[in-house]
């Protein structure tokens, strides 16, 4: 066989044929020749591989441990070559300098001896050959144990032991390998245990290294057992513990920056840091920030913080960590003042408006009644509040105009709108309001010498203050000059007269000897706004602010006759042509918007665009920006909506309305004045809006209190603004729910009429601590406002299984308490047999009673043992009743505790027997069963 060994299993026997008995001597004497010529040739071997040695280089052993030759240390090559470089080129093997050696171990099996002696082979072939036969019959044995030493190697992976976090160059190897513990060890054969046959293969192999047949050995291993070295694989990994620090790293820096595109299906990873931005009450904001930007904010010492210091984000240097910050915004210049500025006029709408009930709604709609009154009333409100603030001046010039070109006025009554009369007069009303407006405080009082004069007439002229610029020529000799000015706006005559003289100045070259100031007052009479000079281009309408321009175009470039129209419409053509020879129309207030994609006017322009133009825009009109650089300031914005809709103009749309009634009541409850806040809301058309805005406002701004009934603004809501009093008292249910007291939500939701709320909030929150702390008359106020109502008991839920069980309770022990004190045994026979039915049908439904809460449990039971001594009391008065029969049916039907009804039952089981006692032997009867008991 491949063994050396016999086919035949049969018993060797000794050869007793001498022929056969010769043949073996000659074959035993061939082996022992055999052997000596293999111990020469070793021997032979050796001496070479010596010899060998001595002239090895060592660089190109080095090179070859490098590769994954490694010598054994008790080869010659080993003893040879240099240490240190052994080392540094092998610093990464599978085994130490001083590691034992490894010697070949001893044989100590029995039978590999026996082997040897009987056929003369190796020991570790013969065990080879028995390991063989139990290969396939073991393989069932070994996997487990294979399994064991895997899980073993495994929980060693995640032992972590102090060394492990050592410095590398601290530890006395770098091999990835752990070699300071001993590997699990292999699964052992029935035979002979693989770590023995795994030593003699690696003898064999150093073996042949020592001899020098490295090349010989190399092709010996391929057609050997393959044999793998048993390492135990242990990786100890580079844990990076966390660490929580104060700090948190900005986006850009963070190694999830790069990779943001790429995990989108990583909510968590791009939008770990996001935060939902809400408004919550009083405008409050709650937004994230940063600590570092908490302290630029606290050191800001300016009257408001801007909106980019606010809302600024993380920058890559700033690691402090994230904090919340709560921002309340209002208006941008300031609060000061608005209770005095607002009140007054929202009293004069107040007075001067129309509440009509809807049909179908308990909530009136209120609009504007007169308007001409209603502007009258406006600009005399406002001119008490003149001079005390910028705003103030403000909305003075603009209830002023609206007073001009709409107010009531005494050379207007009964005069038809369309009349020239009409149109003239207004005309007169908005020269007027321009003299006022563009009035300085000190002109009329201002020095002026004889180098000045001039300058001065100019801007007496730009305020129409013909009369003063006339006196003031003539006091400086100026007789001509005087004389051109009084006929300003005289006619077309004298104005084209005056442009044939200037037309002849120019031509002759004679108006460079005329003063540039006389020449534009010149120009104002001859009505030419531009001119060619020997001075240059004059331009008359150059640095002035549009007001100004419109009231030289009404008084001096448009004829006597023209109309307002006719004056704005020539404004309007100054200022859109290619040229732009004229300011448009900003807003009077710094810091106006100008690069917007849509401009911005003054509110003035469109209240005069308005007026020539029925169809103007209102959306535009109403605009907050169009007077103020608060956009959250929505006060004059409102008060013209309602004033416009009041003289018809009412074709803004009903979106932008109710847009800006709710965002004027939300400034109004900001402001703590939630009351006039509901009477601006009361101002919406739709009637679903209006109704379901009034309610919110109410639960979020109603007082709960147990003493006081109404308050001030609460009397007002509903005496002067018709608000439903059952809104009121279930907005005030809704705020005590809210804030935990139940029995003021009960009580406001009875009121309010709200039946089956208040039922359930009895329910669960009221009767069960009424019923066990004995308060059966506070219950039985609420309860008995169910009965009151026609039909309210009908339309509430569970009512008959919940309500209805506590107050017939309640009517119970009322009755019970007559009972007791009653003296005539008759009476008191009456009235118990008239309790009976009542007492019968709450017995059978209070296990119907829902017990969602140990609570409601506890209650179920004292109502049931109350019943049962009402039981009681029942068979003890009426002693013709069959007792033990009315005790079980009531056992039966209440949901008694167990140990109250442990003792009902033997109060029970007394009575029956004392029965049984007093009746006729119990032999003379049927006998009755347990179940009939």
């Amino acid at each position: 066989s491949k063994y050396g060994l016999g086919d035949s299993d049969e018993e060797d026997e000794l050869p007793t044929d001498p022929k056969k008995a010769k043949i073996a001597t000659l074959e035993a004497q061939q082996r022992a020749n055999a052997e000596k010529m293999t111990l020469n040739s070793l021997r032979q071997a050796q001496k070479i591989s010596e010899d060998a040695a001595r002239n090895l280089d060592p660089k190109a052993l080095v090179a070859g441990v490098a590769s994954g030759f490694r010598p054994m240390d008790d080869t010659a090559e080993f003893l040879l070559m240099d240490k240190t470089q052994f080392f540094q080129a092998g610093g990464n093997s599978d085994f130490s300098m001083f590691d034992p050696p490894r010697h070949r171990p001893t044989i100590t099996s029995p039978t590999a001896v026996l082997a040897q002696e009987m056929v003369g082979n190796e020991a570790h072939k013969m065990q080879l050959m028995k390991s063989s036969f139990f290969v396939e019959d073991n393989a069932a044995e070994d996997e487990p144990m294979e399994t064991t030493g895997r899980l073993l190697r495994h929980r060693k992976l995640f032992n972590v032991e102090p060394n492990v976090w050592k410095d590398g160059a601290s530890e006395s190897s770098t091999s990835q390998y752990d070699f300071e513990h001993p590997s699990p060890a292999l699964p052992i054969s029935s035979s002979v245990s693989e770590a023995s046959l795994m030593c003699d293969a690696q003898y064999e192999e150093t073996s042949s290294m020592a001899t020098g047949s490295i090349v010989a050995a190399v092709k010996e291993r391929k057609f050997q057992m393959p044999v793998t070295k048993a390492f135990k694989f242990v990786c100890n990994p580079k844990v990076a513990p966390v660490k929580v620090h104060a700090t948190t790293v900005p986006l850009p820096r963070s190694i999830a920056y790069e990779m943001r595109d790429n995990w989108i299906a990583d909510l968590g990873f791009y939008k770990g840091r996001s935060f939902k931005l809400s408004f919550g009450p009083q405008n409050s904001l709650v937004l994230p920030s940063t600590y570092n930007n908490m302290q630029n904010l606290k050191e800001f010492t300016g009257p408001s913080l801007p909106a980019s210091m606010v809302f600024a984000p993380r920058l890559a240097t700033d690691l402090s960590p994230c904090v919340m910050q709560l921002v309340e915004f209002n208006m941008v210049k300031g609060n000061e003042g608005f209770r005095e500025s607002i009140v007054p006029h929202l009293e004069v709408q107040l007075n001067d408006c129309l509440s009509v009930n809807v049909e179908g709604s308990e909530c009136p709609c209120i609009h504007p009644d007169s308007g001409t009154k209603l502007v009258s009333k406006h600009f005399s409100e406002s001119l008490k509040q003149r001079n005390a603030g910028l705003k103030e001046d403000y909305a003075v010039s603009v209830w002023s105009l609206l007073f001009a070109l709409w107010g009531d006025h005494d050379e207007l009554v009964d005069l038809e709108n369309n009349s020239h009369y009409m149109v003239m007069c207004r005309r007169n009303l908005l020269s007027e309001w321009l003299e006022n407006t563009l009035l300085g405080k000190d002109l009329l009082s201002k020095k002026v010498s004889t180098h000045s004069y001039l300058e001065h007439m100019l801007d007496l002229l730009s305020c129409h203050r013909v009369n003063e610029a006339c006196e003031l020529a003539f006091s400086y000799d100026d007789a001509n000059l005087a004389l051109v000015l009084s006929q300003l706006s005289s006619g077309a005559v004298f104005r084209l007269l005056m442009e044939e003289q200037l037309f002849a100045w120019q031509q002759s070259k004679s108006d460079k000897y005329i003063d540039l100031e006389r020449l534009k007052m010149y120009m104002l009479a001859a009505g030419a706004p531009m001119m060619q000079s020997s001075h240059g281009a004059i331009n008359l309408l150059e640095n002035k602010n549009w007001l100004t321009v419109l009231a030289l175009q009404l008084w001096y470039f448009t004829a006597p006759t023209s109309t307002i129209t006719d004056a704005l419409n020539a404004y309007n053509d100054a200022y859109q042509a290619e040229e732009c020879y004229a300011e448009p129309p900003k807003p009077s207030y710094k810091n106006a918007p100008s690069d917007t994609k849509k401009p911005v006017y003054d509110l003035r322009y469109h209240l005069l665009q308005l007026y020539s133009k029925r169809m103007h825009s209102l959306e535009e009109t109403l605009d907050p920006i169009t007077h103020t650089a608060d956009v959250m300031d929505f006060r004059l914005s409102w008060l013209l909506l309602q004033t416009l809709r009041a003289l018809g103009y009412r074709h803004c749309s009903p979106l932008a309305e109710a847009r800006l009634s709710v965002d004027f009541a939300s400034q109004l409850e900001n402001e703590g004045l939630w009351q006039w806040g509901i009477f601006v809301l009361l101002h919406i058309k739709q009637q679903t809006q209006r109704e379901r805005a009034v309610q919110q406002m109410l639960q979020r701004n109603v007082s709960v209190s147990a003493k006081v009934a109404l308050y001030a603004e609460e009397r007002f809501i509903v005496e002067e603004l018709g608000i439903p009093m059952s809104w009121v008292d279930y907005a005030k249910a809704v705020k005590a729910g809210a804030l935990g007291k139940h029995h003021l939500q009960a009580k406001y939701l009875l009121k309010a009429k709200h039946f089956a709320t208040a039922h359930d909030v009895i329910f669960q929150h009221i009767a069960p601590d009424a019923i066990i702390n004995g308060k059966m008359k506070y219950l039985h106020s609420l309860l008995i406002q169910f009965e009151d109502t026609e039909g309210s008991s009908i339309r509430v839920p569970n009512w008959a299984n919940q309500g209805q069980i506590f107050l017939d309770f309640i009517d119970i022990n009322a009755k019970f308490k007559q009972i007791r004190s009653v003296t005539n045994i008759s009476d008191i026979n009456a009235r118990w047999e008239n309790l009976k039915p009542q007492l019968s049908e709450l017995c059978s439904r209070i296990s119907l009673l829902p017990c969602p809460t140990s609570k409601h449990r506890l209650c179920q039971s004292e109502i049931s043992q109350s019943l049962s001594c009402l039981v009681h009391g029942m068979c003890i008065v009426c002693p013709e009743m069959e007792s033990s029969t009315v005790l079980r049916v009531a056992l039966e039907r209440l949901p008694l505790p167990q140990e109250f009804a442990s003792k009902e039952l033997r109060i029970w089981l007394e009575e029956l027997l004392d029965k049984i006692q007093s009746q006729p032997p119990f032999s003379e009867r049927q006998q009755p069963t347990m179940m009939e008991i």
